[in-house]
């Protein structure tokens, strides 16, 4: 009887056996598949920090570390540095965290730390603080196809090195979106309640939230980092599907339509645009730029009549090269980008 029940155990036995070998063979076989693409990402890494990206741009992640074994794949590293030779441009950040999980790999989330500082051979320095920024990307057989950031608690400085002028901005809550549409390249930006002001100055304008949808017609290469080598948005066009600016108490301006850069940095376009509390717009505006009393005066004169001086309403302006027509009278001229 022992016998007869040693031999029905066997086969079930030998499963069990083979069971446990496959797996462990399928844990080994997939350790190594892992290692094996952290060593590509780091090489690849190495590569492209290196300046090996089609922007030719350089970056020094202090520390690296490729981990996030055994079901995600992340980099890691204490400081980041990235330097752009050719706009004359140079950044450095805090601690850099990034992780994909191994079934997604085109969806990355990372975080970086502040503080930041960027400097530029133009003449100015940005100094950066946030308590969190965090932004995930999507990359497809085609390349980057979409990108979001989000920063809490937002503060800069901008000071010119020429006269030591600083311009101060902070916002509890600042968010980007950039996506592919084919060539073309849709962004979405919203920001709330920022205030700016100049050093040891009150603030020049009430908080602001504004937000931004368009399109940048062409500019999808921005994604692979194919930059325009200095053109910028010079001679590019866009539509603005919608852009809001609300400073609270009623001042409300919403304007849409289609806008271009000439070669000369000079905007021009053809702008719908609603204003609500134009009396409130009016003074704050005053208040904040005494020196440009005069044409934010011709600017009242203009909308009173149009608008047979009702507190809001809707017209279209007309940019031409810089220069802001509402109807047939010019009311503002503005500088290049």
């Amino acid at each position: 009887m022992a016998t007869s029940r040693k031999e029905n155990r066997s086969p079930a036995s030998r499963k069990i056996l083979l069971l446990g070998i496959a797996v462990i063979v399928g844990i080994l076989v997939y350790s190594g598949l892992w290692w094996g693409a952290a060593g590509a990402v780091e090489k690849k890494l190495v590569e492209i920090l290196g300046g090996d990206n089609p922007a030719a741009i350089e970056a020094e992640c202090s520390d690296m570390k490729v981990g996030g074994f055994p079901f995600r794949l992340g980099v890691t590293c204490t400081k980041l540095a990235v330097d752009d030779h050719f706009h004359g441009l140079s950044a450095t950040f805090g601690a850099l965290r990034s992780v994909a999980q191994v079934y997604a790999p085109g969806r990355v989330l990372w975080e970086l730390d502040g503080p930041a500082e960027v400097r530029s051979s133009l003449g100015f320095s940005l100094a950066l603080q946030w308590t969190k920024l965090r932004s995930s990307l999507s990359a497809g057989l085609s390349g980057l196809d979409r990108s979001s950031i989000e920063a809490k608690d937002l503060h800069s400085l901008l000071t010119a090195k020429i006269d030591g002028e600083t311009v101060a901005a902070k916002a509890p809550h600042a968010e980007a979106h950039v996506r592919r549409s084919e060539d073309d390249l849709d962004l979405a930006i919203l920001v709330k309640d920022a205030v700016l002001s100049l050093r040891d100055r009150p603030s020049l304008l009430p908080p602001l939230s504004a937000s931004v949808d368009m399109t940048l017609v062409g500019k999808a290469k921005y994604l692979d980092l194919e930059g325009d080598r200095g053109e910028g948005l010079y001679g590019s066009d866009g539509e603005i599907r919608q852009f809001v600016a609300d400073m609270g108490e009623g001042r409300m301006l919403t304007l849409s339509g289609p806008v271009s850069v000439g070669t000369d940095g000079m905007l021009s376009g053809k702008l719908h645009v609603e204003v609500e509390g134009i009396k409130a717009w009016l003074e704050t505006l005053r208040r904040a730029f005494p020196d440009e009393r005069e044409t934010i005066d011709n600017a009242a004169n203009v909308l009173g009549a149009l608008f047979s001086g009702s507190d809001k309403g809707s017209a279209t302006l007309t940019v031409t090269d810089g220069v802001v027509s509402l109807g047939i009278f010019p009311i503002a001229v503005l500088p290049p980008i």
